[in-house]
């Protein structure tokens, strides 16, 4: 199912006219990790030319929930962009670079350039579909389902093949992974161990590599 939603050609086509097209209309910007920008009180379309970042929100005690994890020719702001009231913090996972478009600029390139209407709603579409997937985890899956199906997603998201095996090109820490799939991190560490054990992923430098995708892809269909 996750294939299907996730069409790898559309998201490599989207994520490559963003690059190409869109960023080079932008004004590039660094940014360390851990810094954030807050979408809210930006006017911009935002391109990542490199690196990854997260969004998510927060509440007042400070909690927080991981939304999605954006990398090298993905976008942020179209939503605010177009209809307004996204309220969302996108925090740098790692010292990236990102080229914003402002609004002006912006409305000449979709006056010019109707094609990219439907990169756009790719970005939105999908980003839909990750979290009504997180919601339907939330309201009908343990914490273990939760965790694997979320591993499984990052996966046909963001696959690089490394040594020979399937690498999630997401670092994160055990806590990382808690607040994206909201469960504990004794949880996570738990579930990871038996994804281990069962010789189905190994984890280097906060790194998820898997190793058996079809067993994977098995448990979460289960």
């Amino acid at each position: 199912m996750y294939k299907e939603l996730f069409d790898k050609e559309k998201q490599d086509e989207m994520r490559l006219f963003f690059l190409k097209e869109l960023a080079p209309l932008g004004k590039k910007k660094q940014y360390k990790k851990s810094e954030f920008i807050d979408i809210e009180k930006e006017n911009f379309i935002a391109i990542v030319i490199k690196g990854k970042v997260k969004s998510i929100i927060c509440n007042s005690r400070g909690m927080e929930k991981v939304l999605y994890f954006l990398q090298g020719g993905e976008i942020f702001g179209e939503i605010n962009y177009f209809v307004g009231g996204e309220r969302s913090l996108i925090v740098f996972m790692e010292a990236s670079e990102i080229a914003l478009v402002n609004k002006e600029i912006l409305n000449k390139f979709l006056e010019e350039n109707s094609k990219a209407y439907n990169f756009f709603i790719h970005s939105i579409v999908r980003k839909y579909r990750i979290s009504v997937l997180q919601m339907q985890d939330s309201l009908f899956c343990s914490s273990k389902a939760k965790i694997i199906n979320a591993i499984y997603r990052m996966l046909i998201q963001t696959t690089k093949i490394s040594e020979n095996k399937c690498l999630i090109n997401i670092p994160m820490t055990q806590q990382e992974l808690a607040n994206l799939v909201g469960c504990s991190r004794i949880t996570v560490t738990r579930t990871l161990k038996y994804l281990k054990d069962e010789k189905i992923i190994e984890m280097r430098n906060k790194k998820i590599y898997v190793l058996d995708t079809n067993r994977l892809k098995f448990i979460v269909e289960e």
